[in-house]
Protein backbone atom coordinates (compact mmCIF):
# COMPACT_ATOMS: atom_id res chain seq x y z
CA UNK A 1 0.00 0.00 0.00
CA UNK A 2 1.22 3.98 -0.90
CA UNK A 3 1.64 5.96 1.90
CA UNK A 4 1.72 9.24 1.89
CA UNK A 5 4.89 11.39 2.04
CA UNK A 6 6.04 12.92 5.43
CA UNK A 7 7.16 16.78 4.43
CA UNK A 8 8.14 17.26 7.54
CA UNK A 9 10.43 14.19 7.94
CA UNK A 10 11.86 15.34 4.35
CA UNK A 11 12.06 19.15 5.22
CA UNK A 12 14.05 18.00 8.60
CA UNK A 13 16.58 15.80 6.23
CA UNK A 14 17.11 18.73 3.68
CA UNK A 15 18.34 20.65 6.44
CA UNK A 16 19.88 18.23 8.03
CA UNK A 17 22.08 17.99 4.82
CA UNK A 18 23.16 21.20 4.88
CA UNK A 19 25.07 20.32 7.79
CA UNK A 20 27.31 17.74 6.29
CA UNK A 21 30.29 17.80 3.60
CA UNK A 22 28.55 15.01 1.43
CA UNK A 23 26.59 16.89 -1.09
CA UNK A 24 30.08 19.41 -1.85
CA UNK A 25 32.08 16.63 -1.53
CA UNK A 26 29.64 14.43 -4.44
CA UNK A 27 29.51 17.28 -6.80
CA UNK A 28 33.13 18.32 -6.31
CA UNK A 29 34.31 14.76 -6.76
CA UNK A 30 31.99 14.10 -9.69
CA UNK A 31 33.47 17.19 -11.25
CA UNK A 32 37.01 16.21 -10.84
CA UNK A 33 36.44 12.79 -12.34
CA UNK A 34 34.58 14.35 -15.07
CA UNK A 35 37.29 17.03 -15.55
CA UNK A 36 40.00 13.81 -15.78
CA UNK A 37 38.37 12.04 -18.42
CA UNK A 38 37.02 15.01 -21.22
CA UNK A 39 39.01 14.03 -24.41
CA UNK A 40 40.89 16.44 -26.38
CA UNK A 41 39.86 17.43 -29.34
CA UNK A 42 41.03 15.41 -32.15
CA UNK A 43 44.24 16.98 -34.48
CA UNK A 44 43.14 18.04 -38.30
CA UNK A 45 44.77 15.40 -40.60
CA UNK A 46 44.54 15.86 -44.36
CA UNK A 47 43.04 14.17 -46.95
CA UNK A 48 40.36 13.49 -44.68
CA UNK A 49 36.54 15.17 -44.95
CA UNK A 50 36.69 16.89 -42.26
CA UNK A 51 33.59 15.85 -40.89
CA UNK A 52 34.75 13.71 -37.62
CA UNK A 53 37.21 16.69 -36.83
CA UNK A 54 34.16 19.09 -36.79
CA UNK A 55 32.46 16.45 -34.21
CA UNK A 56 35.71 16.11 -32.10
CA UNK A 57 35.84 19.49 -32.39
CA UNK A 58 31.91 20.63 -30.64
CA UNK A 59 32.38 17.66 -28.27
CA UNK A 60 35.59 19.39 -26.70
CA UNK A 61 34.08 22.66 -27.10
CA UNK A 62 30.57 21.13 -25.11
CA UNK A 63 30.28 22.46 -21.15
CA UNK A 64 31.80 22.29 -18.86
CA UNK A 65 34.72 21.96 -19.91
CA UNK A 66 38.07 20.96 -18.39
CA UNK A 67 39.20 23.74 -15.96
CA UNK A 68 35.61 24.86 -15.21
CA UNK A 69 35.42 21.47 -13.87
CA UNK A 70 38.87 21.48 -12.14
CA UNK A 71 37.85 24.60 -10.90
CA UNK A 72 34.50 24.25 -9.23
CA UNK A 73 35.33 20.39 -8.53
CA UNK A 74 38.40 21.94 -6.43
CA UNK A 75 36.01 24.97 -5.05
CA UNK A 76 32.83 22.42 -3.89
CA UNK A 77 35.72 20.20 -1.79
CA UNK A 78 37.06 22.74 -0.43
CA UNK A 79 34.09 24.23 0.69
CA UNK A 80 33.12 20.43 2.07
CA UNK A 81 36.02 20.50 4.26
CA UNK A 82 35.31 24.10 5.39
CA UNK A 83 31.79 22.62 6.94
CA UNK A 84 33.98 19.39 7.93
CA UNK A 85 36.18 21.19 9.85
CA UNK A 86 33.46 23.04 12.04
CA UNK A 87 32.54 26.39 10.54
CA UNK A 88 28.81 25.38 9.08
CA UNK A 89 27.26 28.58 8.00
CA UNK A 90 30.51 30.27 6.02
CA UNK A 91 31.30 26.60 4.50
CA UNK A 92 27.13 27.14 3.18
CA UNK A 93 28.08 30.57 2.26
CA UNK A 94 30.55 29.22 0.15
CA UNK A 95 29.39 25.91 -1.26
CA UNK A 96 26.47 28.57 -2.37
CA UNK A 97 28.24 31.06 -3.69
CA UNK A 98 30.34 28.50 -5.93
CA UNK A 99 27.12 26.37 -6.81
CA UNK A 100 25.36 29.80 -7.95
CA UNK A 101 28.32 30.24 -9.91
CA UNK A 102 28.55 27.03 -11.47
CA UNK A 103 24.71 27.34 -12.40
CA UNK A 104 25.86 30.60 -14.24
CA UNK A 105 28.45 29.73 -16.10
CA UNK A 106 27.33 26.01 -17.24
CA UNK A 107 23.47 26.76 -16.49
CA UNK A 108 22.71 26.76 -19.70
CA UNK A 109 24.56 24.27 -21.54
CA UNK A 110 23.46 22.01 -18.99
CA UNK A 111 19.62 22.53 -20.17
CA UNK A 112 21.00 22.86 -24.03
CA UNK A 113 23.01 19.39 -24.06
CA UNK A 114 19.12 17.35 -23.58
CA UNK A 115 18.85 18.38 -27.00
CA UNK A 116 22.10 16.85 -28.25
CA UNK A 117 21.77 13.78 -26.52
CA UNK A 118 24.33 14.47 -23.53
CA UNK A 119 22.93 13.69 -20.13
CA UNK A 120 26.13 14.72 -17.92
CA UNK A 121 25.98 18.45 -18.10
CA UNK A 122 22.31 18.39 -17.15
CA UNK A 123 22.91 16.12 -13.90
CA UNK A 124 25.79 18.56 -13.00
CA UNK A 125 23.33 21.57 -12.96
CA UNK A 126 21.16 19.67 -11.57
CA UNK A 127 23.35 18.28 -8.65
CA UNK A 128 24.67 22.32 -8.16
CA UNK A 129 20.96 23.57 -8.41
CA UNK A 130 20.03 20.94 -5.15
CA UNK A 131 23.36 22.07 -3.50
CA UNK A 132 22.36 25.48 -4.07
CA UNK A 133 19.61 25.06 -2.60
CA UNK A 134 20.29 23.40 0.37
CA UNK A 135 23.30 25.32 1.36
CA UNK A 136 21.16 28.75 0.41
CA UNK A 137 18.44 27.38 2.90
CA UNK A 138 21.47 27.38 6.10
CA UNK A 139 23.23 30.37 4.90
CA UNK A 140 19.92 32.45 4.71
CA UNK A 141 17.87 30.94 7.43
CA UNK A 142 20.26 29.29 9.77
Amino acid sequence: MLSVPDFQAIAHNFSNASSTPYPAWALGGLLLGRGLTIQKPMTPISGTSGSSFKFSQTLATARPTKASCFTFGAAHLLGGWIIYDGDELNGAGFNFAWSTLYLIVNGRAGIKSIFAGRINPLAFSLLALGNAGIYGKRFFWP
